[in-house]
């Protein structure tokens, strides 16, 4: 009977425990309830936006890239013929001047080669002014024994002389005509020996000066391949040198850009904390195999103080300014529902959805046409874009 009871009891104490749950619950969800039905319903409220005043002013459309710092002129020096290296009279660093010997090279097969040419060439030639002094005899003989053969043939037809005795001096006559065809013709040999030694006396020459390296303009040694003892040979680079007189800034310009550039375009580019501005120089051609142009800025000797070659600059192309445009921050323009650009404007204390044309951009400003200077827009919302329309009635915050 004891056991009977103590299980009614402990049934009666769970009972009592989950109902004393289930009130808690229900009191709990309607507190909730009351506390839903006493906030404010949404839309009654004004929605707080960040609003600034349209103005107009100075807008500069541009296009900003990753320029290079370059020399003017830079050279790989190389040999044109296959010699040995004498002597290396610079190093990397040096200041080298224009003609300046950089690189001698052993001439000393070179130097023999026209040597023994101008041997030829006093041998040849005298061999020449001794053939001119036998042709210049021959001629005089060949007149005197012509005429010799006229006068014994006009005696022999009046029975004066015998006609042998004429045809022998006609065959003398003969001969020393051919002995001077003789001399003409190795005289011509002889003169065109000498124009063969000359051409290659001054084939040697240019080999000969090939073996003095030379620095093509004022520059510096900005690397050094070679030492004495190496062999030197077409194609091999020995020295690199640059012409830092001046500097430029290549960099490229994605094909979709290339329409907009032109020469003369300002360029602007900073140099610690000075601005500065120079022109658009040069636009190559055609495009690159990435599908790029390269372009290039000169510099002028002022404008590339505090510039290092070799070190990359951002630079700014400034492709059109305009001066008392309407300008917005590029975040307050959205697609409208139209398909055009809009901003939110506040009119009192409601939004209005304008559109807008864009007319260039600077930076995070835009120029628009479509608005009146003195507007309000929106910049940004604590709800979001998304929860923005034209209507709705909100609170400007500056």
């Amino acid at each position: 009977m004891s056991a009977r009871w103590s299980r009614l009891l402990r049934g009666v104490v769970l009972l009592a425990v989950l109902s004393l749950l289930f009130l808690g619950g229900w009191l709990l969800v309607q507190r909730k309830h009351r506390a839903l039905a006493e906030a404010p319903r949404q839309g009654m409220a004004p929605t707080p936006v960040h609003v600034v005043d349209v103005r107009r002013g100075h807008l500069a459309e541009s296009l900003t890239y990753l320029a290079a710092c370059e020399p003017i002129q830079k050279s790989d020096m190389a040999a044109r013929i296959t010699a040995s290296v004498l002597e290396v009279a610079c190093d990397e660093g040096s200041i080298v001047k224009k003609n300046q010997v950089l690189v001698r090279l052993d001439d000393r097969e070179i130097r023999e080669g026209i040597a023994e040419v101008r041997a030829d060439e006093e041998r040849t030639d005298a061999d020449l002014s001794g053939n001119e002094a036998i042709r210049a005899s021959l001629v005089k003989s060949v007149a005197y024994w012509k005429r010799e053969a006229a006068r014994h043939r006009a005696l022999a037809n009046d029975g004066d002389i015998p006609s042998s005795e004429a045809e022998a001096t006609e065959e003398k006559a003969s001969d020393y005509g051919g002995r001077l065809q003789a001399a003409k013709e190795k005289s011509h040999s002889l003169t065109h020996q000498l124009q063969a030694l000359a051409a290659r006396k001054k084939k040697l020459e240019i080999q000969l000066s090939y073996c003095s390296i030379r620095s093509p303009y004022d520059g510096w040694i900005v690397r050094r391949l070679v030492d004495p003892g190496d062999l030197a040979s077409p194609g091999k680079i020995l020295l690199q040198i640059e012409d830092r007189s001046s500097l430029r800034l290549a960099f490229a310009v994605p094909q979709q850009d290339v329409a907009r550039m032109r020469q003369g375009l300002d360029v602007k580019f900073r140099v610690g904390d000075q601005e500065r501005k120079t022109r658009l120089t040069r636009l190559y051609p055609s495009l690159g195999v990435d599908r790029t142009v390269r372009v290039e800025c000169v510099l002028a000797k002022a404008d590339a103080q505090g510039l290092v070659s070799g070190s990359f600059v951002p630079v700014t192309v400034v492709l059109r300014e305009s001066e008392g445009v309407v300008l917005v921050p590029q975040i307050a323009v959205m697609d409208s529902p139209a398909g055009k650009k809009g901003v939110f404007v506040v009119r009192g204390d409601k939004l209005a959805l304008v559109a807008v044309t864009l007319l260039g951009r600077e930076g995070q400003m835009v120029a628009v046409d479509g608005l009146d200077p003195g507007s309000r827009i929106v910049v940004s919302t604590f709800l979001g874009w998304a929860r923005l329309a034209s209507g709705m009635t909100v609170e400007p915050i500056r």
